[in-house]
């Protein structure tokens, strides 16, 4: 069990607004005794420990931190079940939960943000919650990948925001955020040959910095291929056949690890583009391909073993890509709801083939 008595010493001293030597003189101790024991280099005498606790208005277990070790296996335990989830509701009541037992906990902070950023029904309903969250972990956290966090979900917000009058948020607002934010070079990825180098852990770090630029490289090609109107259908089209290419190249075994949603998109997001181009027929294949491959990915086992040359002897979870995600009812979705598709092309027979494999 863990002890957080030096912590909680300092934490309940301060919020008396005490010294140390007035604490001391209170207790019959020296100031030494105080700061050692706010260093966990000591400890108080076992009998000290009522007339402590007494001092403060608490209990000693409070004192001592045994409700606090229990609420941090709590905190740990729901954290890493809303990190495995891909379910919106799912991940807003978490963060809800989270956020009404341990509002000042950062960890709980920096997921709360993101959920009332991407998931509010009215974004300008939150505006003052948001705010608050962002400046208190700008403020006063001292983890820098909380506030980097906090920073890409502001960026996030007021881009939301910047074509609304009602607040006086534009993109320069964004810009201001985005010029604080590190350069790619200074991230841990790139830092990935420093762990024990020609080891195992090395290894893992060199495959985790590849997949991470991979990803990123997705996210480029398609908030500019796909959302960019600048770009024509023919162009676009072409870059994604060919970063499809490549990562069929990379993932020679067929197991794409942690780009498998990323490549069952690309298949829509070239579908998309055939379509909007008159060429139906190869629309219909690289939306068949999609399908085949969110059927293949529901059907795999949790845990599978990779196999391609970049990646031999990977193991990959995909519950890593979310515990409750499932391709094949997402991509029905897309399918019938969100991708810009005719009419006529939605009610062809061959169109309602491709549904039923769903």
């Amino acid at each position: 069990m863990t002890i957080y008595l030096g912590e909680n010493i300092k934490r309940l001293r301060r919020e008396k607004e005490l010294t140390q030597e007035t604490l001391a003189e209170f207790l019959g101790v020296t100031f030494q005794s105080i700061s050692n024991w706010e260093r966990g280099e000591s400890f108080p005498d076992i009998t000290m420990l009522p007339e402590i606790a007494g001092f403060f208005k608490v209990s000693v277990d409070e004192l001592l931190g045994v409700n606090r070790a229990a609420d941090e296996k709590y905190i740990e335990t729901k954290i890493q079940e809303y990190d495995n989830l891909t379910d919106h509701n799912l991940m807003q009541a978490i963060a809800e939960e989270l956020i009404e037992k341990h509002p000042n906990d950062f960890r709980v902070q920096i997921r709360h943000l993101p959920c009332l950023v991407r998931f509010s029904p009215d974004k300008e309903a939150v505006f003052q919650e948001v705010h608050r969250i962002y400046n208190n972990i700008q403020q006063n956290c001292t983890d820098d990948r909380i506030r980097i966090k906090a920073k890409r979900a502001m960026i996030e917000y007021y881009r939301s925001l910047a074509d609304r009058k009602s607040h006086n948020i534009t993109i320069e607002d964004c810009k201001k955020i985005i010029a604080e934010m590190p350069d790619m070079r200074d991230s841990r990825e790139m830092f990935c040959f420093f762990n024990d180098q020609g080891t195992s852990v090395c290894d893992e770090a060199i495959r985790q910095t590849l997949e991470e630029q991979f990803l990123l490289l997705h996210t480029v090609f398609s908030h500019t291929f796909f959302y960019d109107e600048r770009f024509s259908d023919n162009w676009a089209l072409d870059a994604f056949l060919k970063e499809l290419d490549f990562l069929n190249f990379v993932y020679d075994d067929g197991n794409y690890g942690k780009m498998w949603r990323t490549v069952i998109y690309l298949h829509g997001f070239i579908g998309v583009r055939y379509h909007k181009l008159g060429d139906d027929k190869n629309a219909l294949d690289f939306f068949r391909k999609m399908c085949d491959l969110a059927i293949q990915f529901d059907n795999m086992d949790r845990i599978t073993v990779m196999h391609s040359v970049l990646f031999e002897g990977k193991e990959f979870d995909k519950h890593t890509l979310g515990s409750t995600y499932r391709a094949n009812s997402h991509i029905k979705e897309l399918l019938t709801e969100k991708y810009p598709l005719s009419d006529s092309f939605k009610n062809s027979d061959c169109f309602t083939e491709l549904l039923s494999m769903l």
